[in-house]
């Protein structure tokens, strides 16, 4: 048996399976930029994009990382705690490894785990020649636990004795708009002492408090406190994760889901002690539910291939081990807006506490973003925004769709209505009154610095029509759906309207880079371009954007899209998925440039014009100022005559802080670069039994600029349904507390999602341009190109959307997160 030291790249297009010999190649098609084995047509949108993905999964041709394998692999399975907090004493792997087929069993110290952190945590590996073998395995494995008492209340980490050699605050942020606090006051003070007044205030409750109680109100104002809890989020994956690991040399290849590649690569090289020169992680095609693979999982099937030598496939068999876990809420946040009697607000402090569990690094920046958006898109003159994230053992936040975006903007608007309600105003009169105007501040100082698209955004949605009721006679429109249980006598219509933002480029953003190649050449069909790039390609149409990039750029419709097959070749990728379009779009567009320039230098020289200050305009080159063409076919054909071939790399940054440079994007000191949405969300529910059904969702985006108009619809799309899915399905009562309990939850259908309706985008990017007056409107150039993070705001609006509207519709200021049906008789 031959071992392989390396795999060829596994990306969408690279290993598709062969179609049957004889199938037309049509190389002319839309469809050709996913490779060569991709062979079968599929119909084209109307703006020309091909649906190259669902047709690959309709014909059972599309590659998970589960399809993955060579003769020889190794099965690993794993095993994990059953206590959230214990020291490991011993542990006996002696009968384990005398099994027959089994090649190698890691646990307890020998993965580097002396003691347990929480709940389901990995504390045993194995490697054998079938993956039941694997398992049985483990169960000879003997692990001596010395349970101890574990900490999972979060508002008891402030008093708690340390589990944590830092403490147990892992964070701690605070942001106010009417005065300054030395940093070094804050690093003097404990954390009991800053959070004395906050822990009476974190219960979800609510009331009204009149100005005598609020010294700092203006007179004849209105003050609405309430708090708000957000249930742990649950992180059911489609099907099990798949990790497959190749060593080669004195590294391993790891094949798994990721939507960063950089960020896990560096996690892993810290995990395994190795250097990250070693690791080379090849993104695998998403299955279309979780975003990515169990780091466990990830460093369990390296550590097993370094120590056999052999690839190794391993399968999480516990679906659903990120389920809640614990009956403590995620995050608990206390809010408190202040406003005239005319609506206008004056005043909002808002603290929370967010339970990092085990591992605090993802609720960190949830943390960062919640504070900085904390007050909404509105216009507030004082904002006081406070903020912790604990240690605990429970298990390590899973991440959070919409992260810290969607829990403001959910508490926001929440808000925004009860104030409505208190001064017998219509939440719509509040948010119009306060719309936030360009240069107002955010809870950290910094200027916004376009705002003009609020009102334009929010009069789309308005305009847009409601859809009628009563619903019917299709019980399916009835809450229940086919159960029945929805009643007419008791049905009530409810609407919610919810504004949301997100911050492009936070201030604490360090340097991300994105760097692609492109190369422009041609064949017996004419002019072919290629576009090396490590943007992941998850199934949504990412390669289409900068297909379509190129095209606009180079004029050549035929744009082949792979990733560098190199270990080194593969460049760091933006932290945020939202960021990844901008970076990778515009180093493709970059490098598309340098491309052109070089193959338009003759008929520059021809021209006598500089080739940077020519442009491909549909079938002609055209100057500048376009007093000057020539046919883009004829420039080709002479540029590329003998298959002469034009390359060039293209590289773009982005940092949140420091001194501009050519190729790097920072904004300019005191500026917040914020893209808008609005929805509108209708929802009828049973009152009596608190039954919801989600009708409609109309939304209205500022997208930058739309370079694959289907891209957008469908990413929006995805959003509202991932809101839909948080705000109101969640595990039942009895699946609470047990971790992998994927029988018990209430997990969206179709009969449980809303009808999308995504109004024509609001396109505000004025792509690269650096301009003296672009420069005195505020801007620091370049621009996003392509659209901003859709997807990501889209659940932000629609889950404030979606709340607010149930709340009208239960006529009940609803704080718990998600919305629960066996909740009726509280007003959570």
């Amino acid at each position: 048996m031959t071992t392989p030291t390396s795999l060829p790249g596994f990306l969408i297009g690279e290993q598709l399976p062969d179609l049957p010999d004889g199938t037309a190649q049509p190389i002319e098609s839309e469809l050709a930029e996913y490779g060569p084995n991709l062979s079968e047509p599929s119909p084209a949108t109307a703006d020309g994009v091909g649906k190259v993905v669902p047709t690959a999964k309709a014909n059972g041709r599309y590659p998970y990382a589960a399809d993955l394998g060579v003769p020889g692999m190794l099965w690993a399975a794993m095993t994990r705690s059953p206590h959230p907090r214990a020291i490991i004493a011993g542990c006996d792997t002696k009968a384990a490894m005398a099994l027959p087929g089994v090649h190698a069993v890691l646990a307890g110290p020998d993965l580097g785990v002396n003691h347990v952190d929480y709940l389901g945590q990995c504390v045993a590996i194995a490697a054998a020649e079938h993956p039941a073998i694997a398992r049985a395995a483990l169960d000879r494995v003997v692990i001596d636990y010395q349970q101890q008492e574990p900490l999972t209340d979060p508002r008891q980490a402030f008093n708690a004795a340390p589990i944590h050699s830092d403490g147990n605050v892992a964070a701690h942020r605070f942001f106010s708009t009417a005065h300054d606090v030395p940093a070094a006051q804050l690093r003097s003070s404990s954390p009991s002492e800053r959070r004395a007044e906050a822990l009476t205030g974190l219960t979800a409750g609510s009331k009204a408090q009149s100005p005598d109680e609020e010294p700092e109100a203006a007179p004849r104002s209105v003050s609405v406190i309430h708090g708000y809890e957000f249930a742990r989020p649950a992180n059911w994956p489609a099907g099990p994760g798949t990790v497959f690991a190749v060593p080669h040399g004195d590294g391993v290849e790891i094949h798994t889901l990721s939507v960063d590649p950089g960020r896990d690569r560096r996690a892993l090289a810290a995990a395994l002690g190795r250097p990250e020169a070693e690791i080379r992680l090849v993104p695998a095609p998403f299955t279309g539910g979780s975003i990515a693979d169990d780091a466990d999982l990830r460093v369990a099937a390296a550590l097993l291939a370094a120590r056999t030598g052999r690839p190794v496939k391993a399968v999480d068999g516990s679906v659903g081990h990120w389920p809640a876990g614990t009956a403590e809420p995620a995050a608990r946040v206390h809010a408190i807006h202040v406003a005239d009697e005319d609506g206008t607000l004056r005043e909002v402090r808002i603290e929370l506490v967010i339970d990092g569990g085990a591992e605090p690094a993802a609720a960190e920046a949830l943390l960062d973003e919640y504070c900085r958006l904390a007050a909404g898109p509105y216009r507030v003159p004082k904002v006081e925004v406070q903020g912790w994230v604990v240690r605990t053992h429970n298990p390590p936040l899973a991440p959070w769709p919409g992260g810290g975006a969607a829990l403001a903007a959910v508490v926001a608007e929440a808000q925004m209505d009860a104030v409505a309600a208190e001064l017998g105003m219509t939440g719509l009169e509040v948010r119009v009154k306060n719309l936030m105007r360009t240069g107002d501040k955010l809870p950290d100082g910094r200027k916004v610095v376009a705002a003009d698209v609020l009102p334009e955004l929010v009069t789309a949605v308005l305009d847009a029509p409601v859809p009628s009721f009563p619903p019917g006679p299709d019980v399916r429109e009835f809450p229940g759906t086919v159960g029945r249980t929805g009643e007419m006598t008791r049905l009530r219509r409810g609407v919610g309207v919810a504004l949301a933002m997100v911050d492009l480029v936070p201030p604490g953003l360090t340097e991300e880079l994105a760097t692609a190649q492109v190369a422009l050449t041609s064949d017996v069909h004419g002019p072919l371009a290629h576009v090396s790039t490590s943007m992941v390609d998850t199934g949504g149409g990412q390669h289409a954007m900068l297909r379509r990039i190129v095209r606009e750029v180079l004029g050549v419709q035929r744009v082949l899209v792979r990733r560098p097959t190199a270990p080194g070749a593969l460049p760091a990728t933006p932290l945020a998925s939202g960021r990844a379009a901008w970076l990778h779009g515009m180093a493709v567009q970059r490098a598309a440039q340098a491309v052109r320039a070089q193959a338009l230098a003759a008929v520059g020289a021809e021209l006598a014009i500089s080739p940077e200050l020519l442009e491909v305009r549909g079938d002609r080159v055209v100057s500048y100022d376009g007093m000057l063409s020539r046919p883009l076919d004829e420039v080709y054909r002479a540029a590329l005559r003998g298959a002469a071939v034009y390359l060039a790399d293209g590289e773009f940054r982005v940092r949140g802080s420091g001194p501009a440079e050519p190729g790097v994007f920072v904004p300019e000191p005191g500026q917040a670069h914020v893209v808008f949405a609005v929805h509108r969300a209708v929802v009828d529910a049973d009152t009596e039994l608190g039954l919801i059904r989600p009708v409609r969702v109309t939304a209205a985006h500022d997208v930058g600029r739309a370079l694959v108009p289907g891209r957008i619809d469908a990413a929006i799309a995805a959003g509202v349904m991932a809101a839909a899915s948080a705000m109101f399905a969640d595990e039942a009562p009895a699946a609470r507390g047990a971790a992998g309990a994927l029988a018990c939850a209430q997990l969206p259908t179709a009969l449980d999602l809303p009808e999308v309706d995504v109004l024509a985008p609001i396109q505000s990017s004025i792509g690269e341009l650096e301009t003296t007056a672009l420069r005195r409107r505020g801007f620091s150039a370049p621009l996003p190109l392509g659209y901003q993070p859709v997807g990501r705001i889209a659940h932000a609006a629609a889950a404030a959307a979606l709340a607010c509207a149930a709340r009208d519709a239960l006529g009940a200021h609803r704080t718990a997160i998600p919305i629960r049906p066996w909740e009726t008789g509280r007003d959570r």
